[in-house]
């Protein structure tokens, strides 16, 4: 084993007390897929450079296959089962974290970070501490799109838009960049992609390392000595014990990751071959920035070894499947693992082997049962989502199940070639191909028979057929078995659906007594409120819920509604023009701001708003009758006539239509609906008032109108 320890010691020779440090991680990157570790088919200019410039850590691991638990552990210093984040999007980084962002802006950095991808949204706990968290592709608490994601090019852009603006003042900084481009699908740009035919990833690789050269670039003109990590947040399988992403086993592949350390003095190349883990990059940092170390830091300086035995766990079998979580640790010797049984996995070189050692690992077992019982367990703050969010994390491999799913004893290591299946039924499953979806859980009750998250897949699937009452009962014993939020969420929208509106408050309720936080179980007390004729209740649920989540569209126009019916409609239309910038094709909050607008006397806007929504879904004649109620209020009959041609064409006899000859009104609010929400107009009885006047009185509250099938979720 060849060891340089010198680049390490010359870290502090040179050093500015109070460097400026770039972080930067790469997104399911392996290390041997990189220049500086060895790979001839690398085209890495950028990574080679700051190789040369610095450390290389040959057997860096990372605490888990997965983007959220890790990154956690590089910011806290600690290992999943300490900070309490497990799996992606199970987990909440808890406020009682201590992070790196928080530690050096107290101590006077500026503090920013560049972000790519739904697994490094604020809502994960990751913006802890930085001054600017550049997430752009945030969006309503509700209505995350898991396959969203931002390229390499339009990270850096925005990064080097911002980043001279913190700079000017001389303070130190403390930046970090998450790049996702190496993750699943591979589909890099030109000229990455033809430079490596057949090899996509590899080309995503490429790519990523362009554009990181010019924030590289930029970071040693602005901040010459600065400090520079490069690292990845997990690997991706490739095939490595059959795995061909990443998430349920712990072979190199996914946890071995690149981790280059640049700083002052490093003027020779250094590798280090001992094994380290990303826990070390947190005290290693404070030291180098001069900053003393907290408690609670589970990692050790890199300068002086790292940590001894490196732990990994892979706990998304479990959560996902309800199979044996994954538990390792890795030494000089190679890596024990162990899930429904143990083994032990020889160390060859800088990698660790994939085939099993034979004979008897009795003393391994003791280690890992010692490793783990020296870790503090700590309170997680779960997450809940959506039936859609689950759709579309299972898109991109991710399993996304419960906090507490129950652990299984069948190994994830014996049916790694089968568990792309439930990716694949639950795809099905999103696309409506029924019958296909219920092949492929046949097939998986007969491979992983008894294993929660193939009865979860069941249960989706009766869902999907109709058939309420069966799949609810399916929903229960789940729940059950293994109570967490997003199964509550799932039966209140069950009884939503039915009107039992008390039965779906509760089940929000239980949903919130698992995550505090949740912003759907809390969206859903403020609907049950409304539904259950109790609207002051909901007035005030509805501003505690947007005390948490200011950007939650949609509890702002509940509580629009609200206004509305109070006659409160300045307040409404400052409600409804918030969510229009959040939601601009939303058909529920053009109808709303149309109504405040109509309200408040500006017609033309208000008609022009009826009109928008109206260009999305068409169809709407609600909001029809409603528009041309207005026109003929303001003496526009002839748009009148044209704005109720759908209408007429189909209800030529309707009351509506001769109430409105009479020239009484349609007015109303927008209403109706709810549940799983909507979007469209709805009927409400009285007349329009002029232009100018108060706003409807006696009318059905603006409340939930259906969505259209074209407005995003």
């Amino acid at each position: 084993m060849f060891l340089s320890f010198a680049p390490l010691l010359a870290l502090m020779a040179c050093a500015d007390p109070r460097p400026s440090i770039l972080l930067v991680t790469l997104d399911t990157t392996r290390a041997d897929r990189l220049g500086p570790y060895g790979y001839m088919l690398a085209q890495t200019p950028t990574l080679d450079a700051l190789a040369a410039q610095g450390v290389v850590y040959t057997r860096a691991y990372a605490t888990c296959p997965l983007t959220i638990p890790s990154h956690a552990s590089l910011f806290t210093g600690r290992t999943p089962p300490s900070h309490g984040v497990r799996d992606n999007g199970d987990y909440v980084l808890p406020e009682t974290a201590i992070t790196l962002a928080e530690r050096f802006a107290e101590a006077g950095w500026r503090t920013a970070a560049f972000t790519a991808a739904f697994p490094t949204q604020a809502r994960w706990g990751l913006n802890q501490g930085f001054e600017r968290y550049h997430d752009p592709l945030r969006r309503l608490p509700t209505q995350l799109d898991w396959s969203d994601q931002r390229a390499a090019d339009e990270v850096i852009t925005d990064a080097l838009a911002t980043l001279p603006g913190l700079a000017k003042d001389g303070e130190p900084l403390f930046v970090w960049v998450h790049l996702f481009d190496a993750h699943w699908p591979y589909e890099p740009p030109e000229p990455a992609l033809s430079a490596h035919p057949g090899r996509p990833y590899d080309g995503e690789i490429t790519f990523a390392d362009a554009e990181l050269g010019r924030l590289i670039a930029w970071f040693d003109e602005a901040r010459p000595g600065g400090v520079v990590v490069i690292t990845a947040d997990h690997g991706e399988g490739l095939g490595d014990g059959g795995e061909r992403t990443h998430g349920f086993l712990l072979h190199d592949g996914t946890v071995r990751v690149p981790l280059i350390v640049r700083a002052p003095g490093l003027t020779a190349l250094g590798r280090v071959d001992d094994p380290v883990s990303h826990i070390d990059v947190a005290p290693t940092l404070l030291n180098l920035a001069g900053l003393p170390l907290h408690d609670g830091l589970q990692g050790a300086d890199l300068r002086e070894g790292g940590s001894e035995r490196p732990y990994s766990e892979a706990l998304t079998g479990q959560l996902g499947l309800g199979l044996a979580p994954m538990f390792a640790y890795t030494d000089e010797a190679g890596r024990y693992m162990e899930g429904g049984w143990g083994a032990f996995y020889p160390a060859e070189g800088e990698r660790v082997s994939t085939s099993a050692r034979a004979g008897d690992t009795t003393a391994e077992a003791a280690t890992l049962a010692a490793i783990r019982a020296g870790m503090e367990a700590v309170a997680t703050a779960e997450a809940s989502l959506s039936a859609e969010e689950l759709l579309q994390l299972s898109a991109l491999g991710y399993l996304g199940g419960d906090a507490d799913a129950p652990a299984g004893v069948v190994d994830p290591r014996d049916v790694i070639g089968v568990i792309p299946l439930t990716w694949e039924a639950r795809r099905r499953l999103g696309q409506g191909q029924l019958k296909q979806a219920e092949a492929l859980i046949v097939r998986l009750e007969a491979e992983m028979p008894g294993t929660y998250g193939v009865a979860l897949l069941r249960a989706q699937l009766t869902r999907a057929q109709g058939k309420v009452g069966e799949a609810a009962a399916r929903y229960t014993d789940l729940y059950l078995q293994a109570p967490s939020s997003t199964l509550a969420l799932q039966l209140a929208d069950f009884h939503a659906a039915w009107g039992d509106w008390r039965g779906a408050e509760g089940w929000y309720q239980s949903a919130l007594d698992h995550q505090p936080m949740s912003p759907e179980a809390l969206r859903g007390l403020v609907e049950s409120a409304l539904k259950l004729g109790e609207p002051e209740r909901a007035e005030e649920l509805a501003l505690d819920a947007l005390a948490l989540y200011p950007d939650h569209a949609e509890v702002g126009l509940m509580l629009a509604a609200l206004y509305l019916r109070d006659g409160r409609a300045e307040e409404a239309l400052a409600e409804s023009s918030r969510a229009l910038v959040l939601m601009p094709r939303s058909v529920w909050a053009l109808s709303i701001d149309a109504e405040a607008r109509w309200a408040l006397g500006q017609a033309d806007l208000s008609i022009e708003r009826l009109q928008d929504a109206l260009l999305i879904d068409r169809l709407n004649l609600p909001l029809r009758l409603r528009l041309a109620a207005q026109l003929l209020e303001i003496g526009r009959n002839a748009e009148a006539v044209r704005a109720l041609g759908p209408y007429a064409a189909i209800f030529p006899e309707s009351e509506e239509l001769r109430a409105l000859g009479g020239g009484g009104g349609g007015g109303g609010g927008g209403g109706g609906g709810g549940g799983g929400g909507g979007g469209g107009g709805g009927g409400g009885g009285g007349g329009v008032p002029a232009p100018g006047g108060a706003a409807h009185k006696g009318r059905a509250l603006s409340g939930l109108p259906r969505r259209s099938a074209g407005e995003r979720r």
